[in-house]
């Protein structure tokens, strides 16, 4: 598994950071977007039903003024009363009826009922498959008993009566043939202000909405419904007048969002619906309630508007194409900013970790970045401060270490390598002069009158004179020799690379000089003197205790001889049996 670094996830991190943030505010961009390009199609939408509502008021009230100026001409009235059988105020009245039907071809039919004779017709233009035809005289009617005919006749002078939208059916067809129709009437009034009769048009509102709906954009529809909620008008005609049918079709049972128009609520409400399953497009709606006639049974009315939302929407899609294509390089953006903010960021961390791992490396040692004021500034300063302290101490260590070393191998009193260092070097002397070829000379050295010294001196005295001796003998010795004390008088030296007896015997005569030279201790001048044992390798044994125990042995001989001050251990084997070579070694 891949473990990644810090720079890395600090990156990663970052990148979703940048990635989120730039696609959360540009989701929340389009969605804000489209929410307000649907409220400005529904505001659109509840003024243009406004205004269609308007306008079919005003249609409407076209349609009212014609029928007073009909019921107010004088031959309204004289045909009204049956005075004039044929005479010129019928024809002139047929005449300027056949006029308005022609000029609003909304018009299904006007006719002048009298309120005699049970109502009956005195005249009616229809409009039919061959035009506008005035009816024979033999095809009227009485309507006398219609709802319209009493109503219109209990309306004021002046005023006119607006029926309900119901369903006009032509003569022979069936329910589902019929037509949305509405009537219009006023009363015919005479001088004495008498009401004779009255005047009655037919409307299609077919008509009166399809020239109504030429001034609106293309694709959008109309909804009419009375203050019950069944639909009058409607994109789908089988929803219409369904309480003709026997099944009744509801605007608030279709759109439950107009359910508070039909309950006394707001006069306007617009609202919008989501794309169907069976691939209907969204829809904005906005719908209006407005009265409608002065008699009771038609209130008021509802008027709707509705509008696809696919073409309303194509800014907002063209937008969100363009917020993600922003999104896209926003992010890029944030790729880099964030791959190059957790580089600079991880850097001085890098550098710190450097540092930790070559605390005591100096020639690999980064400058910290100390001189920051943020955290990493902190940290910094904290981990110099650190590290110079770690510094110090391991120096004081590797000091302490170093004194302990030399302790531990070293004379505390002459400062001189003591036995155990002694054996080491010769150790190693010796195998190296086995594969050079050298020889080696061990020279076991013992004070003559250390003892009296320190008889009658005392042992300060008698440590003085160990510290001039030590220092006598390092300066009687070559570069290479060694020298060392193994404890109370006596000391050993090392020779190495010795070419032949001869020099061998220099330097015992410098040692022996040198031990010869007065000591001065205070008042006193005293003389040491030494005497010396001699052995050599390869030719006296092949091990360190061998070649110890042999120059020990020497050096008792010269100790013990009254003209000698030193003695080769070769030297007692040439003039010593073996035998008492041997007890001699062995004493030793």
């Amino acid at each position: 598994m891949i473990k990644l670094g810090l720079t890395s996830r600090l990156s990663i991190l970052l990148v979703c950071i940048g990635v989120a943030a730039s696609g959360a505010t540009g989701y929340y961009a389009y969605r804000a977007n489209r929410a307000m390009i649907k409220q400005e199609a529904e505001r659109s939408l509840l003024t243009s039903t406004q205004l269609l509502d308007q306008r079919f008021t005003a249609a409407l009230g076209d349609v009212a003024v014609d029928v007073l100026v009909l019921a107010t001409s004088p031959s309204a009235v004289a045909v009204a009363r049956g005075d004039e059988k044929s005479g010129g105020g019928r024809l002139r009245l047929e005449q300027v009826i056949v006029g308005f039907m022609v000029h609003h071809p909304e018009y299904l039919g006007i006719r002048l009922i009298a309120r005699a004779d049970h109502g009956l017709e005195r005249l009616r233009v229809e409009r039919g498959a061959q035009g506008v035809v005035v009816v024979p005289d033999s095809e009227l009617q009485e309507k006398g008993q219609f709802a319209y005919v009493f109503d219109t006749l209990a309306t004021a002078s002046g005023d006119v009566y607006v029926s309900p939208i119901g369903l006009k059916r032509q003569a022979g067809s069936n329910a589902s043939n019929g037509k949305p129709a509405m009537r219009i009437g006023a009363p015919i009034v005479d001088a004495n202000g008498s009401k004779v009769g009255v005047l009655v048009i037919d409307i299609d509102l077919t008509q009166v909405f399809g020239r109504l709906e030429r001034d609106l954009p293309g694709g959008y529809l109309v909804y009419l419904a009375n203050e019950w909620g069944d639909f009058l008008i409607h994109p789908d005609p089988s929803q219409t007048f369904g309480f003709e049918r026997g099944r009744r079709v509801l605007m608030q049972a279709s759109f439950p969002a107009t359910r508070p128009l039909f309950d006394g609520g707001p006069a306007n409400l617009t609202f919008h619906a989501r794309a169907g399953a069976n691939g209907t497009p969204a829809q904005a709606f906005a719908f209006v309630r407005s009265p409608f006639g002065k008699v009771d049974g038609n209130r008021f009315i509802v008027l709707g508007l509705g509008r696809p939302l696919t073409n309303v929407l194509a800014s907002a899609n063209a937008l969100g194409s363009q917020i993600v294509r922003m999104v896209v390089i926003s992010s890029a953006v944030a790729i880099v900013l964030a791959t190059l903010f957790a580089r600079a960021l991880a850097r001085p961390l890098r550098a710190l970790a450097h540092a930790a791992t070559h605390v005591f490396d100096d020639a690999h040692v980064e400058r910290l970045p100390v001189s920051r004021s943020d955290e990493i500034g902190v940290l910094a300063r904290c981990f110099d401060r650190m590290r110079h302290e770690i510094r110090v101490q391991m120096k004081t260590l590797q000091a302490k270490q170093r004194e302990l070393t030399h302790l531990a191998g070293h004379d505390t009193l002459t400062g001189l390598p003591n036995r155990m260092r002694f054996m080491e070097q010769l150790e190693a002397s010796i195998l190296h002069a086995s594969h050079s070829g050298e020889r080696l000379a061990v020279m076991f050295v013992d004070l003559d009158g250390f003892k009296q010294i320190n008889d009658q001196l005392g042992h300060s005295a008698g440590d003085r004179t160990l510290v001039v001796v030590a220092q006598r003998l390092r300066e009687a010795l070559q570069g290479a020799d060694l020298v060392a004390r193994l404890g109370g008088d006596e000391f050993i030296i090392l020779a190495s690379d010795v070419r032949s007896p001869e020099a061998i015997d220099d330097t015992a005569d410098r040692v022996r000089t040198a031990m010869g030279e007065a000591v001065t201790l205070g008042a006193h001048c005293m003389t040491v003197g030494a005497s010396m044992g001699i052995s050599e390798f390869p030719i006296d044994g092949d091990r360190a205790e061998e070649l110890l125990a042999k120059a020990d042995a020497a050096m008792y001989v010269a100790k013990t001889s009254l003209h000698r001050r030193h003695v080769r251990y070769q030297e007692l084997v040439a003039n010593e049996p073996s035998a008492q070579c041997d007890e001699i070694s062995r004493q030793a």
